[in-house]
């Protein structure tokens, strides 16, 4: 039961934290500069998609919030040594909250995730990812998404030694948390963008569309290696040799990992050099069969990077080589 709730509130933890991020980059990063100069009538045709955005958002916060205190009941329960119900008691949870680096993390966490629940009942309330032009209100709620995101990596394998590498390894650890979020848990937005041009008239819609979508492909193209980048840093530092990718569980679990991403880069390579470049097409009657292609797409790739999230989940509960 200890081990279900754990992988369950690390997935739902990891996920969330990819959504919140990903959704505020999604805006930031792609829609904003792709719907640069465009009136607000164009704007209003895609008010259904901001309102999908703002209810994504609240809603991966309010997941995030309460999977976090599921994480610290799971936690406790296992360092120590003690059921569920047994690890409800105020000597368990104060140890494990004031006396381990789980629970220093876990507070600052617990800091943060208050400021989230104002920042998403605020937005709740004035819609604003519903609306064209963002807030300092938004922006907050972005940089402490990413905070909280970030913070998971002083939580993992890499935060669990201490030695010279501990910055490095928790740095890289963090940096591919956060560009996770913009790729490929991205996608979600991306999805949902997609959906809603679908239905629109391609003549009216078809260049802030388009740009939204070059944007995406340039961006992602970068992301992807500082992804394989980070996570060869943190292969290197916590596996340590080809032999214990191979020999150990550890290894094995992550090669799962690396395996759905090199079908995730095939996908995308589809995406990127077969459907985007001849999404130039003014015609709806041309634009269209490209939209819906470039949407099945890109919901396998999603599908994919959850099953990335499930993985990563494992792992952070499986024994490292080192």
């Amino acid at each position: 039961m200890t081990t279900s709730l754990l992988l369950l509130s690390r997935f739902l933890q990891f996920g969330a934290g990819m959504v919140l991020a990903g959704v505020v980059a999604f805006r930031w990063l792609f829609l904003l500069p792709g719907f640069v100069g465009e009136t607000d009538e164009t704007w209003q045709k895609f008010a259904p998609f901001l309102a999908w955005l703002n209810r994504l958002f609240i809603g991966a916060g309010i997941v995030l919030v309460l999977s976090g205190f599921g994480l610290f009941w799971a936690v406790a329960a296992g360092m120590s040594d003690s059921s569920l119900g047994e690890s409800l008691s105020t000597e368990t949870l104060g140890t494990v909250l004031f006396q381990t680096q789980f629970g220093a993390v876990f507070a600052w966490r617990i800091g943060l995730a208050g400021v989230m629940a104002v920042l998403v009942a605020w937005l709740a309330w004035t819609r604003g990812l519903s609306r064209r032009r963002y807030a300092v209100s938004e922006a907050l709620a972005g940089l402490v998404a990413a905070a909280l995101l970030a913070s998971l990596a002083g939580m993992g394998h890499a935060a669990a030694t201490g030695g010279p590498t501990f910055f490095a390894r928790v740095g890289a650890d963090a940096v591919h948390l956060l560009v996770t979020a913009i790729w490929p848990i991205g996608l979600l937005p991306f999805a949902l963008f997609l959906a809603c041009a679908r239905r629109l008239d391609a003549a009216e819609v078809g260049a802030p569309v388009s740009g939204v979508v070059q944007r995406f492909s340039q961006v992602s193209l970068i992301v992807v290696f500082v992804l394989v980048a980070t996570g060869v840093v943190n292969t290197c530092f916590i596996v340590g040799s080809f032999r214990a990718l191979v020999t150990t569980t550890y290894g094995q679990v992550l090669g799962v990992k690396l395996l759905l991403l090199l079908v995730i880069l095939g996908v995308a390579t589809v995406n990127r050099y077969g459907v985007v470049p001849r999404l130039g097409a003014e015609s709806r009657e041309d634009a269209l069969p490209l939209l819906r292609r470039l949407q099945h797409l890109v919901t396998l790739e999603l599908v994919l990077a959850l099953g990335i999230v499930a993985v990563v989940s494992v792992l952070g509960t499986t024994p490292p080589p080192q």
